[in-house]
């Protein structure tokens, strides 16, 4: 189950963070994140702090997508992302759709 907390988190998209297509496939993951890791680990770039930020980031998008359990809670949320966002464009045709219609019927009646 998801906790409701992580949902009010903004999404990561842990797919693009390791350069992976979403059906990666687990060896897909381990791969990306490795060759990730050599280039971006903090011993490899001791006077880039933004290494480190990168390399922190790569470790956590791959403990997530390693993670069956896990990798399915963000599948999930990407699902749930995009129905949202696509029900609520619907949502936005619609109210100018009646906006417009109610105009057009006030001009009627002038």
């Amino acid at each position: 189950m998801i906790n409701k907390q992580k949902n009010s988190e903004p999404l990561k998209d842990f797919y693009s963070i390791l350069g992976v297509p979403k059906n990666a496939s687990e060896e897909g993951i381990k791969v990306a994140f490795r060759k990730l890791a050599r280039k971006y680990h903090p011993d490899m770039n001791r006077d880039d702090p933004e290494a480190t930020f990168k390399f922190t980031e790569l470790a956590e998008a791959y403990r997530t997508l390693k993670s069956k359990e896990k990798r399915n809670e963000v599948d999930a949320r990407i699902i749930s992302e995009f129905c949202r966002s696509f029900l609520g464009s619907i949502h936005e045709e619609e109210k100018h759709a009646r906006k417009t219609t109610s105009e057009f019927l006030r001009i009627l009646k002038e």
